[in-house]
């Protein structure tokens, strides 16, 4: 997710000093992204990997809670490759609609294409007094906005007096500004409902930031990245109506190597013992 930094945003995290022997190359989130797209979900990241199994412990749950009560609407802050927009659509009832929202088009385009091989999710249903199929779908409404620049636009898809049921947005925050960011869900969120928000844990995230290593070269690609501590996330949702609901989830691979290796892969080795995650769930109260 591509960021522009504003006025109530810590400064970015440029990560300057490359271990000796790395070459570093710094550009935008958009360029980031659209570069990182096609070996994203492949290339042996472990916070995707721990950010998914967060998502299917505690908000898979949260989903099929919230479906029993019907259709709901849920916009996606960042929906990248699609990992979560799979769960989220396969988690709702049909005739859901989910708003996926990136600025990455190479991202985008890779979501799109999972949605499209698990199918349409469609039901079908017959009237006996017309004779007429109706055909109920699960929508994925799908648009290249930046939350921090674009609220206009996001305003007109998602509407400017129907807020949504729930709002999503996994390791999206390091690359965003808290106020900023807040002032948008809580924009469109409607009053009782729930946010699941999840990003780098500011142990590592002082320390580096989301990037690839391109294969071509081996050079290492990052974008624009802010360190939230902890607190302050909380204390800008609070701002914004938000209320932190449980426990907040701080997460890594684990303590033990061989665990994580064989879990994670080998890449896991250097968080053995690190917090690289971090998951809040927020009810908005007013």
């Amino acid at each position: 997710m591509s960021s522009s930094p504003s006025a109530n945003a810590p400064s970015p995290s440029l990560n300057t000093q490359p271990p000796p022997g790395e070459t570093r190359r710094y550009t935008t989130n958009v360029d980031l992204y659209d570069g990182w797209a096609s070996t994203y979900d492949t290339d042996g990241n472990i916070l995707p990997m721990v950010d998914d199994l967060v998502f299917n412990e505690r908000v898979v749950p949260l989903l099929l809670t919230a479906s029993s009560s019907g259709r709901k609407r849920v916009l996606e802050i960042g929906c990248g490759t699609g990992r979560n927009t799979v769960k989220i659509k396969q988690n709702l009832p049909l005739g859901s609609t989910i708003y996926a929202i990136d600025v990455s088009e190479g991202m985008m385009a890779e979501a799109r294409k999972k949605i499209h091989e698990m199918g349409y999710g469609a039901s079908s249903s017959s009237t006996p007094s017309s004779g007429f199929t109706i055909c109920v779908i699960t929508d994925v409404q799908w648009a290249l906005i930046d939350v921090q620049t674009q609220r206009p636009e996001l305003t007109a898809l998602v509407g400017e007096n129907d807020p949504v049921d729930i709002v999503i947005s996994t390791l999206v925050l390091e690359h965003v500004g808290l106020n900023t960011f807040f002032s948008a869900v809580t924009a469109h969120l409607k009053v009782g409902g729930w946010a699941w928000i999840s990003t780098m844990h500011p142990f590592i995230g002082a320390n580096t930031g989301a990037g690839y290593r391109r294969s071509e070269d081996g050079v290492k690609v990052h974008g624009v990245s802010y360190n939230h501590e902890i607190q302050e996330v909380v204390d800008a949702a609070k701002v914004h109506g938000l209320e932190v609901d449980g426990e907040i989830v701080e997460a890594g691979v684990g303590d033990d190597e061989k665990e994580a290796v064989a879990k994670f892969g080998l890449r896991a080795k250097k968080a053995v013992g690190w917090k690289i995650f971090a998951g809040f769930l927020f009810r908005k109260t007013a």
